[in-house]
């Protein structure tokens, strides 16, 4: 009798065990079922579905941006929002705890880490990539698995001392120099991008870019004399012991406006907009040999246990529509659709911001595929000359 009830025990166990993962995997299947669903409806169809699925209830977003609060979205939808925003290291330690425990935490996830999207979010199935029909001919191949809404720019800006400091970079390896000792930016270690736009820089053809600025520069070949892998990484630690960490792209920008004549900032061109920045000069507009800068993906994708999947998927087709973009990332300079068919706002426009086609010309762009085949030793490297400041 007392093995029989052994055995009734460990086989209710099991059960509710296989029950619980039946019901996750049937959960997994609806979501990814209403996102191929999704894929081929129109906005208004996707909105009355979304509407039917969501009720009064709030659509819960896990977002690196302070945009995702804007509630642009709901004065379109009718649909509630609740937005939270962790940091990138956040988000994914949420959804390895939330999704990979069969939890409901949000149902969109508006990240910028590239490689914890690929290697863990997709790579376990904690979510699921959407691309709206409507868009997807106005999308780059590149752009669309997994989906960037949009590209922010984080650039290379100083002070010219109300226009009496003219091109004070025009070469990428002046940063590298002492003149420019002091050069403000976010950790690598705290900011995710920057640490990718880092390890990107160290890619072959970055190497080829850098040699020709150095050429250029000062007259002669790089030559390798042991000291660094490659010339990627002489740029990056000599540019590392130049900077100086700040929390935050606003400190940044703020001090940079009110800094002294050559004042330098790598940091967020969007945070002009709360600044004066008459007295600041963005280097690209210039022209800097080698790059001025990055373009950092912003990815949207949905949570794969989302409970409204529907309006998770009206959001992310709103974050790309032309008064959705203009919206919530728009308004201001520094934020670029991957829709081609949206262009900047009248407002960007004034302040002299440029089109996308520009800043792919001038920055760097985040190679989500050949950072994860060198992001051991490069991001080991990288970090230790960070964490040695």
């Amino acid at each position: 009798m007392k093995k029989l009830i052994v055995l009734l025990l460990v086989a209710g166990v099991l059960f509710s065990c296989f029950a619980g993962g039946s019901k996750e995997a049937a959960q997994d299947n609806a979501v990814k079922a209403a996102v191929k669903a999704a894929e081929t409806m129109s906005w208004d169809e996707l909105l009355q579905k979304a509407r039917e699925e969501i009720g009064d209830n709030e659509l819960v977003i896990y977002g690196t941006t302070s945009r995702v609060n804007e509630k642009s979205f709901t004065e379109a939808t009718g649909i509630k929002i609740r937005a939270e925003q962790p940091d990138d290291t956040q988000i994914y330690e949420k959804m390895t705890a939330e999704v990979g425990n069969g939890l409901y935490g949000a149902d969109v996830f508006v990240t910028t880490d590239s490689f914890n999207l690929m290697n863990l979010a997709f790579a376990n199935g904690y979510v699921e990539n959407y691309v709206p029909g409507e868009y997807k001919d106005l999308i780059a191949d590149s752009d669309e698995n997994p989906l960037v809404a949009l590209y922010y720019a984080r650039l290379f800006i100083y002070n010219n001392g109300k226009g009496s400091l003219t091109r004070a970079i025009t070469n990428v390896w002046q940063l590298t120099e002492p003149e420019f000792k002091g050069i403000e930016m976010k950790s690598p270690l705290l900011e995710k991008c920057s640490m990718n736009f880092l390890i990107t820089l160290t890619s072959p053809e970055w190497q080829a870019k850098l040699a020709q600025a150095y050429k250029s520069r000062y007259g002669k070949d790089w030559v390798n004399d042991g000291t660094y892998p490659n010339i990627s990484y002489e740029w990056i630690h000599k540019y590392i012991q130049n900077c100086t960490f700040i929390n935050k792209d606003s400190t940044i920008a703020s001090d940079i406006a009110k800094g002294s004549k050559g004042a330098t900032g790598f940091f967020v061109y969007s945070k002009f907009r709360s600044e004066d920045y008459s007295g600041m000069t963005v280097a690209a507009f210039d022209g800097v040999e080698g790059f001025a800068g990055m373009l950092y993906p912003i990815y949207s994708v949905v949570a794969s246990n989302a409970k409204y999947p529907y309006a998770a998927c009206l959001y992310i087709n709103y974050l790309l529509s032309n008064n959705g973009f203009l919206k919530v990332f728009g308004k201001d300079m520094g934020a670029y659709s991957t829709n081609t068919s949206v262009a900047i706002s009248d407002g960007a426009k004034a302040a002299g911001d440029r089109e996308i086609s520009f800043w792919l010309e001038n920055c760097v762009i985040e190679d989500s595929a050949y950072i994860p085949t060198v992001y051991a030793q490069a991001f080991t490297k990288i970090a230790q000359w960070c964490a040695g400041k």
